[in-house]
């Protein structure tokens, strides 16, 4: 008997997400980012806000507009990231410093060059006493 899982199951949504990031690498940006959108809005409707899950899927979605040069709406949602693992991982859990290096990258793309440089500074002295 095989079984279905449906549009809304986890597993279909991780399967949606993996083919998100493949159109992605082969360079079809905006179909990419609309399926991010779409498992983002799912994730967040049926796992909550803080699941590992759905901050994973909004750094995604982040990588994407920062791709298409959206570097204002990737560094907000790379904030969003770096506030939720903070707060539920803690500074130096090495997801949150990882998210510090994506924000401070965003932030040097925008030419916030010396915020860049402080969030990198602050992820490096993280790295460094742990």
């Amino acid at each position: 008997m095989q079984m279905l899982r449906g549009e809304e199951h986890p597993d279909t949504i991780s399967a949606m997400a993996n083919l998100a990031i493949t159109l992605g690498d082969q360079g079809k940006l905006a179909e990419a980012a609309e399926m991010k959108s779409e498992v983002l809005d799912k994730r967040r409707r049926i796992l909550g806000e803080e699941h590992p899950d759905t901050i994973s899927a909004i750094a995604n979605l982040a990588n994407t507009l920062g791709d298409q040069g959206k570097l204002a709406e990737a560094a907000e949602m790379r904030s969003e990231v770096l506030d939720k693992r903070r707060r539920i991982l803690g500074e130096e859990h090495p997801d949150t410093i990882s998210a510090m290096n994506n924000l401070a990258a965003t932030l040097g793309d925008q030419g916030k060059l010396d915020d860049a440089a402080s969030l990198s500074k602050i992820a490096y002295m993280q790295m460094i006493e742990v």
